[in-house]
């Protein structure tokens, strides 16, 4: 009975690591295989690909084999969606011989599509336009004849030709390659992802420009996977963003849909951080033709919030209203319907402050937040009375494809409190 039972609980082991392994459907080794016309050597490509740092990260390594020919390079894969990786830019060369294959690789810029329990990738600019790439010179062979024919078959692979691949292992990337993809403070090599940005405000101030106004150039951002706008257009009518940043870290990943009218696509991601500028910039030489660009943020909540909690307990707070709603994420839009007058609220989500020193001004500021199943509570509390006492503000709520409209009047005694009920 004894020996029954281990046998049994080492079956249950055996099947739960195997469930665990294949909870994430993009980790592993996949592999393609084509012959060319012909030809006896044929050009093998295998792509590994790590477990997922934060659901969203995906160290990967690239192994490209043609006759003499092997290529290993490091990359990193992005999540844009269920069905969807992000192919960085950069493949960093870890092995090149006989020749080395350069900017080629930028040629597999796109994204990775999952179909039928296949990956093919997906290149963001054959259906725009061409380029052909030149160099690629053999350093004891100037002319570069030696390798020519070899050259030009793994040109037209990189370039055009059809890559699906299949998995072959479960088994994900774990080797070094992973720290330095994952921390490019530890390699100094840029592959898409930025160093890490520490912010003790709650809110991120975020606007979608273009350096090229405007060839519909279209981009997609995401907040730890969330996406924040999906393929928009960036043209004058691009809103500016106050984005709310969950406490720990936060990754913001923008990518390029397309190359726009006039490539590349020139559009670039504003953010001001603790009253520090940033910019995710794909007219940059290192982001040029880049499929993304990933802020890595970390939100650490600042003593201040503490003092704020304690202030507000310190006053009376006033219902205003209880609504039920539909949907988990909603946008708050605050006004000053009056006069200007130099009003800021601090606003606080189920006992976490998403904004402070929020200023209420004549033109509409939105606030993205996320609510939990059952009752939760959005307080508003006065920072100041501005000019003309007391601090008072339009304020609507956007849930779903409905929207209530509220006047709050807040003091330095007195906050607002509105009851949101999710189903």
């Amino acid at each position: 009975m004894k020996q029954q039972l281990l046998v049994l609980l080492f079956l249950l082991t055996c099947t739960a690591s195997g469930v665990v392994a294949q909870a994430d459907k993009w980790s592993g080794t996949w592999q393609m295989s084509r012959k060319l016309p012909g030809e006896m050597a044929a050009i093998t490509l295998e792509l590994q690909i790590g477990a997922p740092d934060n659901g969203q990260l995906y160290p990967a390594k690239i192994k490209l084999q043609y006759g003499k020919f092997t290529g290993i390079y490091e990359l990193l894969l992005v999540g844009k969606n269920d069905q969807q990786l992000g192919i960085g830019r950069g493949k960093y060369p870890l092995l090149e011989t006989p020749y080395k294959l350069g900017i080629w690789l930028w040629y597999l810029n796109g994204t990775l599509d999952f179909n039928n329990a296949k990956i093919a990738v997906s290149r963001k600019w054959v259906d725009k336009f061409g380029i052909w790439m030149r160099g690629m010179e053999y350093e004891g062979d100037p002319d570069g004849d030696l390798w020519e024919h070899s050259k030009v078959a793994l040109r037209d692979f990189l370039y055009r030709d059809s890559i699906t691949l299949k998995k072959i292992s479960n088994n994900p990337l774990s080797d070094s390659s992973v720290q330095r993809i994952l921390h490019p403070e530890i390699s100094n090599v840029y592959l898409g992802l930025n160093g890490r940005i520490m912010s003790s405000d709650s809110m991120v101030v975020m606007q979608v420009e273009d350096q090229e106004k405007y060839d519909r150039d279209t981009v997609t951002l995401l907040q730890n996977g969330k996406p924040l706008f999906s393929k928009e257009e960036v043209n004058d009518k691009n809103r500016r963003l106050n984005v709310r940043l969950d406490t720990g870290r936060n990754l913001f990943t923008f990518f390029a849909d397309n190359l726009g009218g006039i490539p590349p696509n020139t559009g670039y991601l504003y953010m001001k951080i603790d009253n520090k500028e940033y910019n995710l910039n794909f007219s940059t030489r290192s982001n040029v033709f880049a499929t993304f660009i990933v802020a890595d943020i970390y939100h650490k909540p600042s003593e201040n919030n503490n003092k704020l909690s304690s202030i507000a307990k310190g006053r009376v707070t006033t219902p205003v209203a209880t609504i039920q709603v539909d949907t988990a994420d909603i946008v708050l839009e605050l006004w000053d319907a009056q006069r200007e007058d130099g009003d800021s609220i601090s606003l606080c989500l189920n006992g976490n402050w998403i904004a402070t020193g929020f200023p209420v001004k004549n033109a509409p500021q939105t606030i993205s937040a996320r609510l939990q199943r059952g009752e939760n509570t959005l307080l508003f509390m006065a920072d100041n009375l501005g000019k003309i006492p007391p601090n008072t503000a339009a304020l609507r709520i956007r849930y779903g494809l409905k929207t209530k409209t509220l006047r709050l009047s807040t003091d330095m005694r007195k906050n607002n409190e509105i009851k949101l009920i999710l189903e």
